[in-house]
């Protein structure tokens, strides 16, 4: 079931009981993939979550937070509040990170700043616990047989194994870093000096750099990408940037949401069919 769907009402009472000093009278109501989540003007965001799996993923994300938030980061990151176990939901609240989402910015204007974000991330220490492996948003370890899963009988069954195999194999042998895990411009906020500031870091990782590439590379395009990154790390965001819509269809086949699931796969066979998986440009 979506979050379209789900009904938070219940939520929301015990929520403003919970956190009373947030503005909740200044709520502006949204909708993720997997959350439902309340802006709460400039004192905090609040994310609720009634998927099949939102106790385990409220706690992750909150680990991860806390963990990243432990770290140093010069780039502005928000900091958790708390969480709360309602029973048929959980929920998350988290500092608000001051400034606004602008996906429309054009290269020139954000190939600076993205390229600081990333050596801001690469440079920050590893933990040794706290933040998982990549991938463990959509299974984890169990990504690949949840994609062959939900395509089987599927004439993109051949394509998608492939795809999941190139990630896998490229992500062996390469270095690790802390990753955001969704770094595309809609996780990008930019305040009133135009400093950029990070939102939504539920899939932030121990993981391959080339993992944050990959939604830079979906929006801007390799050749742009190739001005800031190596390669090798280039070379490897295009096998993963192609497999972004087995990633968010097996979290929503983990998550009960055959729509997002089945809107994600669609999304891959658009992409396979105009040839460019790998990259928007083909």
């Amino acid at each position: 079931m979506s979050t379209l769907e789900q009904d938070a009402s219940r939520a929301w009472p015990v929520l403003r009981r919970t956190w009373p000093d947030l503005a909740w009278a200044d709520a502006v109501h949204r909708h993720g993939a997997f959350h439902h989540v309340a802006v709460l003007g400039g004192t905090g965001v609040v994310r609720v979550s009634s998927a099949a799996d939102h106790r385990a993923r409220i706690l992750r994300e909150a680990d991860v937070l806390r963990t990243v938030g432990a770290l140093g980061l010069a780039t502005r990151i928000p900091r958790l509040i708390g969480t709360v176990d309602g029973g048929a939901w959980s929920a998350m609240a988290c500092t608000f990170v001051e400034g606004t989402v602008d996906a429309d910015r054009p290269w020139h204007e954000v190939r600076g700043p993205f390229a600081d974000v990333l050596a801001d991330l690469a440079a920050a220490p590893l933990p040794t616990s706290g933040l998982p492996p990549a991938r463990t948003w959509c299974g984890g370890s169990a990504w690949p047989e949840v994609v062959d899963r939900i395509t089987a009988g599927s004439d993109l069954r051949a394509t998608a194994r492939a795809v999941v195999r190139e990630v896998v194999t490229s992500s062996d042998d390469a270095p690790r870093s802390l990753v955001h895990g969704d770094l595309g411009p809609h996780n990008v906020v930019w305040d009133a000096r135009d400093d950029p500031g990070l939102i939504d870091l539920d899939h932030a990782a121990a993981a391959d750099p080339a993992v944050d590439a990959a939604p830079l590379v979906g929006s801007y395009g390799a050749a742009a990408v190739a001005q800031i990154v190596p390669a090798d790390v280039l070379a490897r965001a295009k096998a993963h940037r192609a497999s972004l819509p087995l990633q968010v269809a097996a979290a929503a086949e983990l998550a009960g949401d055959p729509a997002l699931r089945d809107h994600a796969l669609a999304n891959f066979a658009r992409r396979c069919a105009a040839g460019t998986l790998h990259d928007p440009a083909g």
